[in-house]
């Protein structure tokens, strides 16, 4: 039998990223964040209506999508839990950006997984902003891509966020894999 929740929100466990994108005067930002979905070539994310991000990402904006792994905690926070209205993350925290080849965006390379983006359109409303994105690049340290350059998935280590309006925690993957298919 289920029983009804009453919460304003609920997060069953999304993976964690970190935005980087360049404010009005070209300074990188970062934000943390967890509403994210990609179908093929495309991204789209939510953050709060807000948020630093939401006045900063546009259509015709690039921005990164930096996705931490398990030991990059601190990171996730630092870009979370901190105002980048009142303060320079980047600075304040000392993350190191690396500029993409592509121009436009700046990532963090300590990340493992970074997509590189380039916003198509944004729709707002009172509480959310969100961001549709073409996915220019995919980059992936070189422990998590085969010498045929397939996916190593057994090597991925991403952090997962689940939550509700009462209490927010890290989940982390399992290490336990299946193929697809072999449950039929």
């Amino acid at each position: 039998m289920k029983q009804r929740v009453e919460t304003e929100k609920f997060y069953p466990a999304y993976p964690i990223f970190v935005l980087t994108y360049l404010n009005e005067t070209g300074e990188p930002q970062m934000s943390t964040g967890s509403s994210s979905y990609t179908l093929g070539n495309s991204m789209v994310i939510g953050v709060s209506a807000e948020s630093n991000a939401s006045k900063h990402l546009y259509a015709g904006q690039k921005f990164a999508v930096n996705f931490p792994n398990t030991e990059q905690l601190g990171l996730i926070e630092q870009g979370g839990f901190s105002s980048g209205k009142r303060n320079d993350k980047i600075k304040v925290h000392q993350i190191e950006l690396t500029k993409s080849d592509s121009g436009g965006v700046a990532y963090i390379d300590a990340c493992p997984i970074v997509f590189e983006c380039t916003i198509s359109q944004t729709i707002s409303d009172v509480d959310y902003h969100t961001i549709f994105a073409n996915i220019d690049t995919r980059l992936f340290e070189k422990n998590l891509v085969d010498s045929d350059g397939h996916f190593i998935h057994e090597e991925l280590d991403l952090v997962l966020f689940s939550g509700d309006a009462n209490e927010r925690k890290f989940r982390k993957l399992d290490t336990i894999i299946e193929t697809v298919g072999g449950h039929s």
